[in-house]
This record gives structure tokens, C-alpha cells and sequence, in this order.
């Protein structure tokens, strides 16, 4: 009874509570103080190179892909250490309460053939210090310690991928966010006059001032213009707060950007060839498998090993106390052999098993190979739409600026009413829009193409706690996609770093349309 009573209180004790609301109160006080005390102030303005130097500082998913290369680092050294002999060392100190003494009987005649004698004291100590080696299990720590190095190699490359999707997000939403600054100023007044003529319709339509089907058709022209405008508003609002996201400040801190989209400079030829080599050689993804290939391959000779007889060297040193011992001290010495004979039946399976690991890893690369190459080619193809885009959007803006010129002069002589000057007025600001943002999704563009043939902005190992040294360093590898370089993959090293050598020359760069600010810099992502 005791012991049923014992056990169901013991199951009521596992039993876990919920939490209380003010549990949960204290706790996203306690997170929000945390997020807020991690922020680190932002100082002047902020370039790309800055948002993009304080993203890889204080991002979470950076460090922690830093963390890892360290972490693989240290067991490649554990890995080492473990080919090492095996060395012990063991003490001990024993009593009895009184003498171990023994007679003996011959064997041959099964008499007795002396008194009861000891030939251990009572009290006394013992020690010894021993080490072994296994040649098979050197063996099998050498390859593990090689599979070891290469997860190291693939920790590095991992976090290359890590910077390398990092950048690429934040100078998408930096594009973004700068040609909200450039515009969302001129946005707000349009939409609230446009709010205010649409509500004047309706009265208009209530008291039948006008004809219904006008009244109609301008409203919904209206509202077609201030939905675009809202969605666009919208749009431009998100990528401000997902920028201060990325740069770890306040979402209410204002931000100057004074990277702005400007004027694009398209390549005259890009030599698809070329790229799509350059991708399958530097995307992290593919050396990623490249490795993994090879820690596959190490289990083939793991295997190969365990069939083979492990030869070893034993040796030890002893000490006793005991005063009835002719040596006190005496060391030993001598070689094994073992062999597993299971290890016989069912090495040839693993074996087999383990190279289809390897022709997996093999068939896998060959698939991201062939999906690196569509991303090359689709990256390059989306590069020249954009530049087709932005042609389009540049003619659509010098159409509608023309269109409000005119509605001004014509509404200024009466010949126009004002809400057809609004709405005019409307349809240029969107063209605008259109414009500014053709502009940033085509440095979007570019950028992509880097990414997707897998350049590195800053090295893998680069050291991301000095913020200046970190923007200085993002700062110059921009000035070099902004003078069209890329990597010559002849000059490679083992930490993934490339050289540069120049890109095709650019031709006439395309004139930006009525923008309110002069933009400071044409770096493209």
C-alpha cells in the first residue's frame, strides 16, 4: 500500500503545471529588455556596406555558423588525439584482518607437500601504469579524424552559404527601402488628395451633379491609382522594418540610406559560359557535396580496416608494497592479435553499403549541379528582363510627367477640372514609383547573378567583431562588383578566397527620370 501510494504521487509530481499569464508577462518583459539592451546604435548614415557589415555582425544565424567552424575545428584536434596510445595509471591500497595463508598438495602423490604459508602482508599497496595500441584502431581514428577535417571544410562552406543568403537579403530590402525614401515623401500628400477627390465624388454622385457613368468611370480609375499606391506604400513600409531588423536597431530609429538607386550601367555581353563555370566551381552548395563525398569515402576504408586482424603493442609498469616480494617493482611488455571473425561474414555488406554512400553523394551532386546551372541562367535571364523592365518603366515615367505637365497647364486656363489634374497627377507619381523601383530591382538583378555563381563579399573566415574593420572590408568588395569584377578561379585558396579579374566593359548607362534626389552611388548589390 505504501509503495502504490509512493509511485501515483511521484506520477502527480511529474505531471508539469502550465504557466501562468503573469509567467508569461514576465517573461516577454524579460525578452523585450533583452532586445532592446542588444542593440547597438547606429551612427551617421547608413550605407549598404554599413546595413550590410552590421547584418553580418549581429545576426544571429552568422554566428552561429561561426560557432559551428569553431566547434568542428576542435573536434578535428579531439580526432587527432584519439590515434594516440591508450595510457592509464591505477592505484589501490588493500587490508585484510588476517593472513591469506594457504597450504599446497602435490599433484602427483595428492599429499600434502607444505605447512600453511602467506606470502602477502596483511596491508599493503599496488600500483601500476599501463598503455596499449591497436594498429586497426589507429587506423579507424585517422580516417575518423579525416572526416572530422572535412566537416571542418564543411562548416566553412556552410557559412559562406549563410553570409552569402544574408547579403542577398539585405540588399534586396536595402533596394527597397531606398526607393521608399526617394518616393513614400511624395506618396502620403497624393493619397490623402486622392482620398479627399474621391469622397468630393461620391457627394457629387449623391447630389447628381454630374453623369452618373463619368462619375463612375473616374472613380474607378481612382481607385484602381490608390490601390497600386497603398500595395506600393505597403510594400516600401515592410522593407524599412525588415531593414532595421536586419541591422539590429529600434524599429522606430529614422534611417537616412544614402546608397540610392541610380542610373544602371548594363553589361554589353555576359558570357554565360563563363558564369555558369564559375558557379559550379565557387557555389558553396557543391563544394558542400564535394566533401561529404569524401567523409562517405572514409567509411569505405573504416570498413576495409575492421576486416583486417588488429595487432597491438601492451606494456605496463607495477609497483607493490607487499615486503615479502623478492621485486617490488617490475614492468611487462608484449604484442595481440585479434580479429573479429563476425567482422568477416558481414564486412562485404558494409562495405557495399558504404560505397553506395559515396554514389549517393555522387548523384546528388550532379543534381545540384544541373539546379546551380538553371540558377545562373535564370538569374541572368531575370538581369536582362529587368534592364527590358526598366526601359519600359523609364518610358512610362516620360510619358506621365508630360501627362501631369500638360493637366497642370490645362486645369491652371480652366479647360481641365481638378480632380482630372489629381488624377494625372496620380498616374505620374505611379509611373514614378514604377521607375524607382525598376531601378533598384535591377541592381536586385545584378546582385543575383553574383550570388547565384556564389562570390564571396567577405571571406568565410573573415572576423566579424570589429564593425569598422567589417565595413571597410564589405565597403572595398562592393567598390569591386561596382567595377564589374569577378573571381578568377585560377587563383583559389583553401579558405575559399578568389581574385579578381575584370568583367566585360559596360556600355551607355540609363538616365534616371525626374527623381527627386540625386542618388550617391550606382553600386549594384
Amino acid at each position: 500500500m505504501a509503495v502504490g501510494l509512493l509511485l501515483l504521487t511521484s506520477a502527480c509530481g511529474v505531471r508539469p503545471k502550465p504557466l501562468t499569464l503573469h509567467d508569461h508577462i514576465a517573461r516577454a518583459d524579460a525578452d523585450r529588455a533583452a532586445v532592446e539592451a542588444h542593440y547597438v546604435p547606429l551612427k551617421g548614415d547608413l550605407t549598404l556596406g554599413t546595413a550590410i557589415a552590421r547584418a553580418l555582425k549581429f545576426n544571429y544565424d552568422a554566428q552561429v555558423a561561426k560557432l559551428e567552424i569553431n566547434q568542428q575545428e576542435k573536434q578535428v584536434d579531439l580526432s587527432l588525439m584519439q590515434m594516440l596510445p591508450h595510457l592509464a595509471a591505477d592505484a589501490g591500497y588493500t587490508q585484510r584482518s588476517n593472513n591469506n595463508a594457504a597450504e599446497s598438495i602435490d599433484w602427483f602423490s595428492n599429499q600434502r607437500s607444505l605447512d600453511y604459508s602467506y606470502s602477502e602482508q596483511k596491508a599493503h599497496g599496488a600500483g601500476d601504469i599501463s598503455f596499449s595500441w591497436n594498429v586497426m584502431d589507429a587506423g579507424i581514428s585517422y580516417f575518423s579524424a579525416r572526416q572530422q577535417s572535412y566537416r571542418a571544410l564543411v562548416a566553412v562552406e556552410r557559412r559562406r552559404r549563410a553570409i552569402n543568403d544574408l547579403v542577398k537579403a539585405v540588399t534586396t530590402t536595402y533596394w527597397e527601402a531606398a526607393a521608399g525614401q526617394v518616393m513614400l515623401p511624395r506618396l502620403e500628400p497624393i493619397i490623402k488628395s486622392a482620398e479627399t477627390m474621391l469622397a468630393a465624388s461620391h457627394s457629387a454622385a449623391t447630389d447628381h451633379l454630374q453623369s452618373p457613368l463619368l462619375l463612375l468611370d473616374y472613380q474607378q480609375n481612382i481607385i484602381q491609382i490608390l490601390g497600386d499606391l497603398r500595395r506600393i506604400r505597403d510594400e516600401l513600409v515592410g522593407a524599412r522594418i525588415q531593414l532595421a531588423s536586419f541591422i539590429d536597431v529600434p524599429q522606430d530609429m529614422p534611417l537616412h540610406l544614402t546608397t540610392l538607386p541610380q542610373a544602371v550601367q548594363p553589361v554589353a555581353e555576359l558570357d554565360t559560359p563563363a558564369l555558369e563555370r564559375m558557379g559550379l566551381i565557387m557555389r558553396p552548395e557543391l563544394r558542400m557535396e564535394v566533401y561529404q563525398q569524401k567523409i562517405a569515402r572514409q567509411d569505405v576504408y573504416k570498413e576495409i580496416l575492421k576486416m583486417m586482424p588488429g595487432i597491438g603493442a601492451i606494456g605496463n609498469g607495477n609497483f607493490d608494497s607487499n615486503a615479502l616480494l623478492y621485486h617490488n617493482i617490475w614492468g611487462q611488455i608484449g604484442v595481440r592479435g585479434t580479429i573479429n571473425l563476425i567482422n568477416l561474414i558481414q564486412g562485404p555488406q558494409a562495405i557495399s553499403v558504404a560505397k553506395s554512400g559515396v554514389q549517393i553523394s555522387e548523384i546528388r551532386r550532379m543534381a545540384l549541379s544541373v539546379a546551380v546551372l538553371t540558377q545562373v541562367n535564370l538569374s541572368i535571364q531575370k538581369y536582362r528582363t529587368s534592364l527590358d523592365g526598366l526601359q519600359t518603366a523609364r518610358e512610362i515615367n516620360t510619358v506621365s510627367l508630360d501627362m501631369e505637365r500638360l493637366a497642370n497647364v490645362a486645369a491652371t486656363a480652366g479647360a481641365q477640372s481638378e480632380g482630372d489634374r489629381v488624377r494625372h497627377q496620380m498616374a505620374a507619381l505611379l509611373g514614378q514609383l514604377s521607375y524607382s523601383r525598376a531601378l533598384a530591382q535591377t541592381h536586385q538583378a545584378l546582385a543575383n547573378i553574383y550570388a547565384s555563381i556564389g562570390v564571396d563579399l567577405v571571406p568565410a573566415t573573415a572576423d566579424i567583431q570589429d564593425l569598422d574593420h567589417l565595413t571597410a572590408q564589405v565597403e572595398h568588395s562592393i567598390a569591386g562588383w561596382q567595377a564589374g569584377k569577378l573571381p578568377d578561379v585560377s587563383i583559389t585558396d583553401n579558405t575559399g578566397g578568389t581574385g579578381t579579374t575584370p568583367a566585360p566593359a559596360p556600355t551607355t548607362a540609363d538616365k534616371p527620370v525626374a527623381m527627386d534626389q540625386t542618388p550617391t552611388s550606382s553600386i549594384p548589390g
